[in-house]
């Protein structure tokens, strides 16, 4: 199940006198993600390394930033992956501290960054479900209304005007003709659409 984050997530560990702050984002676009990088470009002038991992919708991408190659781009989208996340960039700033650790060590370290500032998230597991529309006669509609209820069907919109249309979330698997057949025809099956359910879970 994917998962992904609200809110941006910071967490700093050191590691012979570097300093490695990792920046967890909730990013729907890369430009929003380059955007969150570049200001962190700005406002940290003094620091070596911006190493990031994201991934956005389809697109994945790490990058070293002038570390040794591999040592950090790539276990950061690894670790994104491992844990099912989607939408979701890290960037790891490096304050180098004088010492040289070497690929090994810093890999385990890009790694440990992401790791701590991963248990500060709150993951949202990404339910897929399905965004359904209606057309109802008002007469039906007190009954139609109860039903959604009772079953515990997510409304999310109503609308009046001729006619009422009810938008409401069902799973992939609901039978559309059976709800049709309980009220005899009477509904109007105006739009079907792909929506992810979001529910906090705890990491």
């Amino acid at each position: 199940m994917k998962k992904t984050i609200n809110e941006v997530v910071v967490n700093e560990i050191i590691v012979d006198k570097s300093r490695f702050i990792a920046y967890l984002i909730n990013v729907n676009s890369l430009d929003e993600f380059n955007k969150f990088l570049d200001n962190l470009k700005k406002n940290n002038p003094k620091a070596r390394h911006f190493c990031y991992a994201y991934i956005i919708n389809n697109n994945k991408k790490g990058s070293d930033d002038g570390e040794p190659k591999g040592s950090a781009g790539m276990p950061l989208l690894t670790s994104l992956e491992k844990n099912s996340l989607t939408n979701v960039g890290v960037i790891v700033i490096r304050y180098f501290g004088g010492i040289l650790l070497g690929s090994g060590r810093l890999l385990r370290t890009y790694v440990k960054a992401f790791e701590e500032v991963f248990k500060k998230a709150t993951l949202i597991e990404l339910v897929p479900k399905k965004e359904v529309s209606i057309e109802l006669d008002y007469d039906i509609y007190d009954t139609f209304k109860n039903y959604l209820k009772v079953n515990h069907f997510n409304v999310v919109n109503t609308s009046f005007s001729d006619k009422i249309v009810i938008t409401f979330i069902v799973d992939l698997d609901f039978n559309f003709e059976e709800l049709n057949d309980k009220y005899l025809l009477k509904l109007k099956l105006i739009d079907i659409k792909d929506y992810l359910e979001r529910n906090e879970i705890n990491g």
